[in-house]
């Protein structure tokens, strides 16, 4: 299961639940709205209400704002009251009563407060521009003529170099052509930048529009803007998610880090970062976040879900098998296969094989067309030693049109395993390696090069004809042709070398071809120089 997928299973966490903050200030509200991040702006902009460097004209402009794209307009009208009540001068609060007004049909009592606005400064521009966009608030379509009207103004007002226009022409393109949106938030930019301002509105909604036509120049503009404002929460926080957005988990983990130094930051944000670290291998900094969300959300299965992740990374399976067993307890928690998975593998890690079994198989029973839990439930069947069930399940697995070539190795593996597990010379044992020669006929017509099929092959016709078999003996010596091809594997396949040089002086004795078999019986105790009975054998043979 990809990385991401894992992450956005806490999608319900990551998107909503924005928990306790240490806001900064609410200029970070503002530019949060500006980006289109209302939940945070509302979160921001309401913690900060009360504190003294707030200038509450603007606040409660910008809470105004957000209650009026909620359609809760008496909210709106309540918070636009307020701010012209703190500030008799700040133009927008008497375009938020008159778009009021406009969403109530009353277009002429909505003049009237535009024209109130302007009076404070005939000539701002973007006065102008914030009443075309109250205007394309309420009806783009009924009100098309007046937004234009208003667009034409600033324009010609400012000599084209009102940034807050384009910003708005840019949002009016943004769904229907993507190219035209970004080339004027970089106008926007732009002339924002010849006043020596940074314009992060338009920076972020270039990034946010522009990402899905080319996401690396879309991450490369908000480089841009880390770069100028390097302490931007705002800043940090959208590059950090368009690098994850992108799958830069690497870079997204490295920029969550340091926007998180930042107080104003989310406990969504926490999570995430919580998710990304375990991602970068940082098992301990993924799980002192998790455990700081769990002190401040202690039923936040997400963060459960990260711990189990890393103590299965890190083998510490009683503490995954503990973080399993919360995730599994928690009412509302949304689980996911590789919950159950990560859950089995920490029990049969620790030999509970019967527990394990019973968490796969609740598994199935939750996600019936997830066929890799069958491959799990065979092998834990396979661990337990319950190989008839190991093998029925797999086949299953298989037949179902799953499976890759480990797949079927294993299968015949199961089988090999199986089959030992019966009585010697049994019908059900030679029945047992007859079924697995099947498999791993498959894996040799697709790999014919691969020494191990051919060792596994030996294997179950060892448990299906005996050791002095012409077949038996051919698979070992294809077996060990292909290892002869790498001097290393003398080292590396020990083991594999042993049993082929055993069988096959086993079979070369029982064909009476005395010098091959002294040859391998030879080769084979220069591996295994305490097997006293082969060295009897090798002597018998050499008189």
């Amino acid at each position: 299961m990809k990385f991401k997928t894992l992450l956005s299973l806490g999608a319900a966490l990551i998107i909503g639940g924005l928990g306790t903050i240490n806001a900064q200030g609410y200029q970070d509200g503002v530019d949060n709205f500006n980006a289109g991040r209302l939940d945070v702006a509302k979160t921001i902009l309401n913690n900060t209400l009360s504190d003294a460097s707030t200038d509450k004209a603007v606040s409660y402009y910008y809470l105004g704002q957000i209650a009026f794209d909620e359609k809760d307009l008496p909210t709106a009208e309540k918070f636009f009251t307020q701010g012209s009540q703190a500030n008799a001068t700040y133009a927008p609060n008497f375009i938020g009563l008159g778009e009021i007004a406009l969403a109530k049909g009353d277009k002429k009592a909505a003049e009237t407060y535009f024209k109130q606005a302007s009076s404070f400064n005939k000539k701002d521009a973007s006065i102008t521009a914030e009443i075309a966009r109250a205007y394309w608030n309420v009806d783009p379509v009924v009100y098309a003529k007046d937004i234009q009207k208003y667009i034409d103004k600033a324009l010609k007002d400012s000599k084209n170099r009102e940034a807050s226009v384009y910003v708005l022409q840019g949002d009016m393109a943004a769904k229907e052509d993507p190219g035209e949106a970004a080339s004027l938030y970089e106008m926007a930019i732009s002339m924002d930048d010849e006043k020596g301002h940074v314009n992060r509105e338009a920076y972020v909604k270039y990034a946010q529009t522009y990402f899905h036509v080319n996401p690396k120049f879309a991450i490369q503009r908000l480089e841009e803007l880390n770069e100028k404002e390097p302490n931007s929460a705002l800043a940090q926080r959208e590059l950090a998610t368009k690098y994850y957005d992108n799958d830069q988990f690497g870079s997204a983990y490295i920029t969550y880090k340091k926007y998180l130094a930042n107080p104003n930051h989310f406990q969504n944000d926490e999570q995430r970062f919580a998710g990304l670290a375990f991602s970068a291998g940082e098992h301990q900094e993924s799980l002192d976040m998790a455990n700081k969300v769990l002190a401040a959300d202690p039923d936040n299965y997400f963060m459960y879900r990260v711990i189990m992740m890393n103590q299965n990374a890190l083998k510490n399976y009683t503490a995954a098998e503990e973080a399993g067993r919360k995730l599994f307890s928690i009412p509302d928690a949304q689980l996911i296969p590789n919950d159950y998975i990560l859950y089995a593998t920490a029990l049969a890690d620790q030999e509970k094989y019967d527990e394990a079994i019973e968490v796969y198989k609740k598994a199935i029973a939750a996600n019936p067309d997830n066929g890799d839990l069958l491959k799990n439930l065979s092998s834990a069947y396979d661990r337990a030693g319950q190989g008839e069930l190991a093998v029925a399940t797999m086949k299953q697995y298989l037949d179902a049109g799953n499976g890759t070539i480990s797949d079927i190795v294993n299968m015949a593996n199961r089988y090999d395993r199986f089959a030992r597990q019966l009585p010697e010379d049994s019908e059900e044992r030679v029945a047992a390696a007859r079924e697995g020669l099947k498999y791993i006929d498959q894996a040799i017509e697709r790999v014919p090069n691969n020494a191990t099929v051919y060792r596994i092959k030996g294997q179950l016709l060892l448990s299906a004809e005996g050791g002095q078999s012409e077949a038996l003996a051919t698979a070992f010596q294809t077996m060990l042709d292909l290892l002869d091809a790498d001097p290393e594997n003398k080292t590396k396949q020990a083991g594999s070398y042993a049993t082929g040089y055993y069988f096959l002086g086993s079979y070369a004795a029982s064909t009476g071809d005395k010098p091959k078999a002294i040859e391998y019986f030879t080769k084979y105790l220069e591996l295994r120089p305490e097997d006293n009975t082969t060295r009897a054998t090798l002597e018998s043979l050499s008189k």
